[in-house]
Parts: C-alpha cells; structure tokens; sequence
C-alpha cells in the first residue's frame, strides 16, 4: 500500500510540475478576488465584490494604515473574511476554523493580500513544496525555484501599486531601541500558546527595562491570545 501511494504520489507531482512549467494553474482553488471562468475553469476571471476589497486595502495600505488597523476596520463593517465569502457563494475553501467568526479579519490575511504578485495578472507557481508524500506540511521555496508567468489573466492591482505596496513595507524594520540598536531576538520569538509573534518593548521612562510579550493579547476586543506572555530581555 504505501509502495502504491509512493508511487502515485510521484505521478501526480510529475503532473502538477508539468502543468506549472507551461504556466498553468496548480492550485485547486482560484485566491480570494478571482474565480474560475464557468467556460473554462483552467482560467481565472475577477470576482467583483472582493475585487473591490482588495484594491481598498491597497489604497489604506498607501495611505499610511497599518495591516492592523485595516483588518480592525474590515471587522468591524461586517466584510466577510476571504474564507466565510468562499463558503457563502458555495466555493470548497480549506480552513482550519470552519465555525469562526465570519467578519474577524486578522492582520495576517492582509499582509498576504498586500504580498501576492498574482493580483498584478500573474501566474505564479511552486511558491511551496512538501518534503514527501507522508509530510503534509508545506515549506516556503526558494526563490530561484519558483516559476512566474506574467500578464496571464486580468489583473486586480497595477504593478506600480504593487511595487509601492513592497517598497513602503520594506521600509518596516525590527524595532529599536533608543540608542539605535536593534534586539537580537526581534522578530524570531513566537507565543508559545496561540503562535503570534512576540513584541519588543522598552520602557521610555527606564530603557533597561526592556521585555516581549505577545502580540495578539495586546488587541483589545480583539485578542485572540489570553496570556501577556511577558519575558524580560535580560532572562
């Protein structure tokens, strides 16, 4: 049996690789803002209503709104999440949270919306790979190994939006602290109960006293984490 599933495993990667080598979909599903062209699935045709979402957070983005603040105004006028408007024009959507909060956007979801090259009309495939066909877990792919097809469907953002979007968010850097130098454990540490990233912090008052805690029980009404998770630096 697992002779056989090995075995089909490599006919269906020998596949999918041909197919994402022609510049062809992979994916079984179109991302949030397009949809499969009914005469022509291979195809992916804009979907209005979340057309129109996407190009609002880009123009927030430029604007100067953080990807928190966005998700927060998302919320709070009721928009559904990408997942909940999958399922409510009946679109097979994998997630982890089938029963959520259909409107509880997280600043995750935009900060992938804000980097996904495929809103500019592109295709672009092996972005992930697995390491067998018993590793379910994907793995991000280096960059040389990822094939990009350009102007193939009808783009959602212009380029030059999207190179604004990157250069303004490429200008985010890890926090300092007040004497310019940056912690050598910014950005690596993570909550070790709901997974978000832990934040530097130093007290403007005492900058030795300098500490993490974790990012998501710092959202208000939003939290999605009930431990601070405090850890001194110097611990």
């Amino acid at each position: 049996n697992e002779w056989y599933a090995k075995d089909t495993s490599k006919k269906i990667r020998a596949v999918k690789r041909s197919k994402g080598m022609a510049g062809e979909h992979i994916g079984s599903h179109a991302p949030y803002g397009y949809m499969k062209n009914p005469e022509n699935p291979d195809f992916w045709i804009i979907d209005d209503e979340p057309a129109m979402v996407i190009r609002r957070i880009d123009t927030m983005t430029l604007s100067g709104y953080g990807t928190e603040q966005i998700a927060d105004i998302l919320s709070k006028e009721k928009v559904l999440t990408p997942t909940a408007y999958a399922i409510s024009k009946g679109r097979k959507k994998p997630s982890k949270s089938k029963n959520g909060d259909p409107y509880n956007w997280q600043s995750s979801t935009i900060v992938k919306i804000l980097s996904m090259q495929e809103y500019c009309g592109d295709i672009v495939n092996f972005k992930t790979y697995s390491k067998s066909f018993k590793n379910k877990k994907r793995y991000k792919n280096d960059p040389e190994n990822i094939s990009v097809f350009k102007d193939v469907h009808e783009p959602i953002r212009d380029r030059a939006t999207f190179e604004k979007i990157r250069e303004k968010r490429g200008k985010i850097r890890k926090r300092k602290k007040q004497d310019g130098e940056r912690n050598m454990f910014s950005g690596l540490l993570v909550c070790a109960d709901c997974g978000g990233n832990m934040h530097f912090h130093f007290s403007q008052g005492n900058p030795n006293i300098q500490y993490f805690n974790c990012a998501e029980y710092n959202k208000g009404k939003r939290k999605t984490c009930t431990s601070t998770h405090y850890i001194r630096v110097d611990f």
